[in-house]
């Protein structure tokens, strides 16, 4: 059954229209589509990989960064150098500038680190001489300039080219760079590279020269900030620098080249080394030059103009005017180099560049130039004075290829003239000392170019301000240039005839020289040698002159007080080389010594002076007096004064050590040596005696030292031992006097034994006297005559020839008389003469033995002992001179000493005190003792067995000096005695 139809639901139902079926798709179905809400995240895919790595952490002890660091050379920030050069290419500007103060602090640090990374720093930092921001160029520029080059200059030529081919490389693109201020910064660093490396740029001079010519033609530059123009100008100034010194020291190693190619110039300059290798292509560098010759004096007419019109000058203009008149200088002295050369050819195509033609293209622009002197000289400031110094620099330079014409040499001379009188009214002396210089070193080139008019204008200019100049000034050296230059005719050319002014100024420039030497000892020590070389030179070639200005000469050495004595000169604390120079200047102003020898003989004797100074004194007076221009009387009178006066410390009777570490006898030996072979060559040695015995008596008279008295009396024997002048009494008693100075310290050991060294010394003052006596016996009996009664006591008349005390003891001068009678007597050649003086040695011998005599008083039993050994050793000596007869032999052969065998028994050794050579024992047992003898000396003992059968040692000290002829008997009875209580040995 079906539902009913009709009513409501069959109303309903007729109203809606039936859906009409869709129809089928053909081909397929489509796939599913499925809405989804914004924002939820899609389902994966069900045919989706899963990608997902799921992994456990692995942990290490350490992983950090600080830890790979520890030991590395980092900054304060903690980078390594590769890292911070790594960030000076970094596109932030700040990261760029810590990372250059970052290489600053690391190599301050780590100094290492620049040593063995130069090369590699070198090549990244010089990728910044382009950099865009100011601050970045200007550390680069500090670091070069304060770390980099110094290291650099260290290394070798082949390691440091290839780094500098880079460094230039860049510096000559940052020339051409669009920005101006790194163009300027790169010549900044070509001045830095040529100042460092100079030996770099002649391979870039060309493209160098190029861009100095870009830049100052760009108005821009002018118009812009003056410090800019400033860099560039100084800059050209040291390349200018380089060519001309290349250019006039033309030599080996310092080549010009004319015709070589690029290649091959390329090729030369790696060839060389580097503090050698200087090679320019000069015909391509002068073609350039006279492009900036043309460019600079624009830029100072134009700068002049601008001064003129202003009222006051700033600091950066004039800087700028100067250094573009030093750039003019050297180009001139480039150019006028190149013409005296006459073998130079250029190659220039279509023209040849000839020197007549660049005479004229100089001669056009110096014109102009001197117009601009002419302005400056209207004003009265001090830079406008030195702009004026700086353009006459320029033309003095050129005066070679000069016009008379256009330019007149009188104008020129009154120009100069008006120059150096206007310098006494600067103030500001140290502008003035650095620019006046050069015109004072060109005046004799002036003078000699002068006419007579002009020249005699140019000379009072110029000794008016050689006199106003200070010695502590700059200029002095400059000043004594150019007077040794116009006073020496071999060094300038120039002579002054008779009526010529020059002459009248020569007088005042040597009488200023002695001043300036004097002055200049304090205050400027260099200027001391060159003022001593002058007048050296002056000597030499003006022998004839009179020395009247010179006079103050004579302080160098000493003056004379008000009281006559002589204060030393500043002579004696002069250098070496100075002091071989003042005293080589003695020889040629000889009419100065009459006064100097004196002051000179004091500065001689001093104890500062070195010995070779001292000797050379003699010898250069030597060599004047041989010449003629020193009078004998004055050159004997000062030998004998250095003889008599120089002082030989720490003295005669000192320690060995002592003698050895301060003694200059060594020097006084020399300088005896070299004064007695000058006397000797002096002729007839009893003239000589003749003409200085009045020197030597008044000298002998002063009572000098014994080390003087010898040199003295050296000087007598030397020229005449035997001379009759000794024959008075103040001479003998100066020889007697002299002997006994000599022997007192000797004779204190007289008891021991002569001391080795003491008996050479003694020796060394001896032997000039015992020349003189050989020569003359009166003189030798008479001086023993003086010697007898100073050993008997009657001195008054020695007391007055001697410094020392005499002794009061009688034994102690009758030790020093026996010593010097045993040295002469030791003197074979002495015999003869002696025994001439037989009675005053017997004499003495009586003497001797009056004063051992137990009857005299206040004779101790030391000094009988000491008077004991001197009577014996003068016995022996004097049995010596075979003049004796054989009633006076038996007389001093007697035992006057009946005590002299004395025995002390000390343990079991016998000490025999006797003074023989010779022992004799008796008996001792059954037996004799067969003549035991035996030559002893001082303080040898001798243990002997006894031949007896009691076998006892017999031990024998000789104590005193052996002395032969005297025997001491020893009976049977005395030696039992002493052996009784000896047990067997």
């Amino acid at each position: 059954m079906g539902r009913p139809k009709g009513g409501a639901a069959a109303s309903s139902s007729s109203k809606k229209p039936k859906a009409k079926a869709k129809p089928k798709q053909r081909g397929g179905v489509d796939f599913k589509k499925y809405k989804h809400k914004v924002g939820r995240k899609l389902p994966p895919p069900k045919n989706a990989t899963n990608t997902e790595i799921k992994s456990k952490a692995i942990m290490l002890p350490e992983q950090s960064m600080a830890s790979e660091r520890t030991g590395m050379a980092v900054n304060k920030r903690g980078l390594t150098l590769r890292e911070l050069l790594q960030q000076t290419g970094h596109y932030n500007a700040n990261v760029r500038r810590a990372a250059l103060n970052g290489i600053k602090d690391l190599v301050a640090k780590h100094p290492s680190e620049l040593t063995l990374h130069k090369v590699a720093i070198v090549e990244k930092l010089q990728e910044r001489i382009c950099d865009t921001d100011k601050v970045v160029r200007e550390s680069l520029f500090n670091i070069l300039q304060s770390l980099i080059f110094p290291s650099l200059k260290e290394d070798n030529a082949i390691s440091m080219r290839s780094t500098l081919f880079l460094l230039m490389a860049n510096i000559l693109n940052g020339m051409t760079h669009l920005s101006m201020d790194i163009q300027l910064m790169s010549f900044r660093f070509l001045e830095l590279v040529v100042i460092n490396f100079p030996s770099s740029f002649p391979r870039y001079a060309e493209q160098v020269f190029d861009n100095f010519l870009a830049v100052l033609n760009n108005n821009r530059i002018h118009l812009q900030d003056k410090s800019k123009l400033n860099s560039v100008l100084s800059g050209l100034g040291h390349c200018l620098s380089q060519v001309a010194y290349a250019t006039e020291n033309g030599d080996a190693s310092n080549r010009l080249v004319y015709s070589f190619s690029r290649r091959e110039l390329w090729k030369c300059t790696l060839d060389e080394d580097n503090s050698g290798s200087r090679a320019f292509l000069m015909s391509n560098i002068l073609t350039k030059l006279q492009s900036l010759i043309q460019i600079l004096v624009n830029s100072v007419e134009v700068s002049a103009s601008e001064f003129c019109a202003k009222p006051t000058i700033d600091a950066q203009s004039s800087e700028a005017l100067l250094s573009a008149l030093h750039c003019l200088n050297l180009i001139c002295k480039i150019c006028i180099c190149e013409v005296k050369k006459p073998q130079m050819t250029f190659g220039i195509s279509k023209t040849q560049f000839v020197p007549e033609w660049l005479e004229s293209y100089m001669l056009v622009y110096l014109k102009k130039l001197w117009g601009v002197s002419r302005s400056f000289h209207e004003k009265g400031d001090e830079r406008y004075y030195i702009f004026n110094l700086k353009i006459v620099e320029i033309f003095l330079c050129s005066s070679a290829c000069m016009d008379n014409i256009m330019f007149p040499a009188e104008e020129f001379c009154l120009f100069v003239s008006s120059l150096l009188a206007k310098a006494k009214t600067l103030h500001n002396k140290d502008i003035m000392e650095k620019h006046l210089s050069p015109l004072i070193t060109s005046i004799p080139d002036l003078v000699s170019n002068a006419t007579d008019d002009s020249k005699g204008h140019l000379l009072e200019a110029f000794t008016d301000a050689f006199r106003d100049c200070k010695v502590d000034c700059k200029l002095i050296l400059p000043y004594l240039g150019a007077v040794g230059k116009m006073l020496l005719p071999d060094i300038s050319g120039i002579t002054f005839t008779e009526n010529d002014s020059g002459l009248e100024c020569h007088g005042a420039w040597v009488d200023e020289l002695s001043g300036i030497l004097l002055q200049s000892i304090d205050k400027a020590p260099s200027v001391t040698k060159v003022v001593l070389e002058l007048l050296l030179r002056i000597g030499q070639y003006f022998p004839t002159m009179e020395c009247g200005n010179l006079c103050s000469f004579i302080r160098l050495f000493g003056v004379k007080s008000s009281s006559g004595r002589v204060e030393l000169g500043p002579f004696v604390n002069l250098p070496h080389d100075c002091q071989e120079l003042a005293i080589s200047c003695l020889y040629y102003f000889s009419s100065l010594l009459p006064e100097t020898i004196e002051p000179l003989a004091c500065c001689s004797l001093s104890d500062v002076l070195e010995p070779t100074i001292l000797l050379r004194i003699v010898e250069v007076l030597q060599s004047t007096y041989k010449a003629g221009n020193l009078p004998i009387t004055e050159q004997l009178s000062f030998l004998s004064l250095l003889m008599a006066r120089f002082r030989v410390h720490p003295g005669p009777f000192c320690t060995q050590e002592v003698f050895q570490k301060s003694s200059n006898l060594n020097t006084y030996k020399s300088l005896n040596h070299l004064i007695l072979t000058y006397l000797s060559e002096m002729g007839d040695g009893s003239l000589v005696l003749e003409l200085m015995w009045d020197n030597l008596s008044k000298e002998i008279a002063h009572k000098p030292s014994l080390h003087n008295m010898n040199g003295l009396f050296r000087i007598i024997v030397t020229l005449d031992a035997g001379t009759c002048k000794l024959m008075n009494d103040d001479a003998i008693k100066n020889i007697a006097g002299y002997l006994v100075d000599a022997a007192m310290d000797l004779s204190k050991t007289i008891e021991l034994g002569f001391q080795l060294d003491k008996t050479r010394l003694f020796q060394y003052f001896i032997k000039p006297c015992i020349i003189i006596f050989c020569q003359n016996d009166k003189v030798l009996c008479c001086t023993l005559e003086m010697l007898k009664s100073f050993a008997t006591g009657d001195d008054h008349q020695l007391s007055s020839v001697s410094k020392f005390g005499y002794p009061g003891e009688l034994s102690h001068r009758i030790c020093v008389v026996v010593t010097i009678l045993i040295f002469l007597c030791n003197d074979r050649k002495l015999h003869k003469n002696l025994s001439l003086a037989k009675l005053v040695i017997k004499g003495i011998l009586q003497h001797i033995r009056h004063m051992m005599d137990s009857n005299v008083p206040d004779v101790t039993y030391e000094d009988k002992q000491k008077l004991r050994f001197a009577f014996e050793q003068l016995k022996t000596k004097a049995l010596q001179l075979n003049c004796w007869d054989r009633s006076e032999l038996e007389e001093f052969s007697s035992n006057p000493f009946p005590d002299s065998s004395r025995f002390a028994v000390s343990g079991k050794c016998i000490y025999s005190h006797v003074g023989n050579e010779v022992v004799h024992a008796s008996h001792c047992g059954r037996e004799d003792l067969v003549g035991m003898q035996g030559y002893f000396t001082q303080g040898l003992a001798v243990q002997t067995a006894c031949p007896c059968k009691c076998r006892n040692f017999i031990s024998l000290f000789i104590v005193f000096p052996s002395w032969s002829g005297f025997h001491t008997p020893m009976e049977h009875a005395d030696f039992g005695r002493i052996f009784h209580d000896f047990e067997p040995g």
